[in-house]
């Protein structure tokens, strides 16, 4: 009988750390796990409670307890109770004094939080244990009142104690705006000789959320012709400019607005078909211009969206297209409507 008491008591005991491995683990969210988080890890797991480090709290186990670790160990470890999709500051160890005297009262901390949440209905939940007692500061010197309508108390700065509670934890992080996007489009043009098709092309950075600079490249598909008792001509123009650009509207949702104003270089030619008894010619020059275009865009995944855009512009100085010595078209105002994608990195 008491050989079968024995092995009972044996089994009870092996089976016991299992029963313990099965609550939600402590996570312990550490950006760059340094000395001090790796100490509280392992004071955690000799009590016997199960902790994982992760470098976000979006790893965390539902229904647990998080520890924030600051990074280079010297912020104050931030005790996180996680339920609901949310998190609610419980406790808090103040920077101050050793490594260790910080790690034993984040573990205290930890070890009363979980027999809290450990004891049974109607059970009295054992109190934290007490914080350090530091000596009493010297009294603070007399501060000169304010200007009127401050909106601060004469008497000294405000209690700590009196601040209002920290906002909840995310959870998740915001999504991040992309730094670089690449664009590509088919766009249907109006110059002064008529209308062409192009691909348009563009390269946009991006070193603040709603300011960057971008590059355009609108390369000819198909020509407008001309076509004139002398003969016919066939007129390309092809545009790359620098541009500022503009978002309005946040890029980070599922509708986007990019405003880019800009500056360019056209080269213009135009190449011609005479009629007897004139000759053929090929003519070409360059051309500046100014211009200015909008492109509303719908988000399709993560780090693609559909683009819908307009261009309108005008050459400085205008180019005239002669015949014979015969002006017949001015190449000077242009617009385009185009339709394509942009890629987001």
């Amino acid at each position: 009988m008491g050989g079968a008491l024995v092995a009972l008591s044996a089994s009870l005991a092996l089976a016991a750390p299992c029963f313990a491995d099965e609550r939600s683990p402590i996570t312990v969210v550490a950006g760059a796990r340094g000395a001090l988080a790796h100490r509280l890890s392992q004071e955690l797991e000799a009590a016997g409670l199960p902790v994982q480090v992760e470098a976000s709290p979006a790893a965390a186990a539902p229904g647990g307890l998080l520890i924030v670790v600051p990074e280079g160990d010297a912020g104050a470890i931030e005790i996180w109770s996680a339920s609901g999709g949310r998190a609610d500051l419980v406790a808090s160890v103040a920077p101050d004094g050793p490594l260790d005297t910080r790690v034993l009262r984040a573990a205290e901390l930890v070890r009363a939080l979980r027999s809290a949440a450990d004891a049974p209905a109607g059970a009295t939940p054992a109190p934290l244990p007490p914080a350090p007692v530091a000596p009493a500061p010297l009294p603070p010197a007399p501060v000169a009142p304010p200007a009127a309508g401050s909106g601060q108390a004469w008497w000294g700065p405000p209690l700590r104690a009196w601040a209002p509670p920290p906002p909840a934890f995310p959870v998740s992080a915001a999504p991040r705006a992309a730094l670089v996007d690449v664009g590509v489009a088919v766009a249907v043009g109006w110059q002064t000789p008529g209308v062409s098709l192009a691909l348009d092309a563009s390269l946009r950075l991006w070193p603040s959320a709603r300011v960057g600079v971008g590059l355009l490249a609108d390369l000819p598909l198909v020509g407008p012709t001309i076509d004139a008792p002398e003969g016919e001509v066939g007129f390309r123009a092809t545009l790359l400019g620098a541009e500022l650009v503009l978002a309005p509207v946040a890029r980070t949702g599922r509708f986007g607005l990019v405003l880019s104003p800009g500056v360019g270089l056209a080269h213009v030619s135009a190449s011609g078909e005479a009629r007897p008894p004139y000759l053929d010619s090929d003519e070409s020059t360059f051309t500046a211009l100014v211009y200015g275009r909008g492109e509303a865009r719908l988000r399709l995944i993560d780090s693609l969206a559909l683009t819908a855009g307009a261009l309108g512009g005008a050459a400085i100085p205008p180019v005239d297209l002669r015949f014979v010595g015969r002006v017949t078209s001015t190449f000077s105002p242009l617009a385009s409507f185009s339709l394509g994608v942009v890629v987001e990195r």
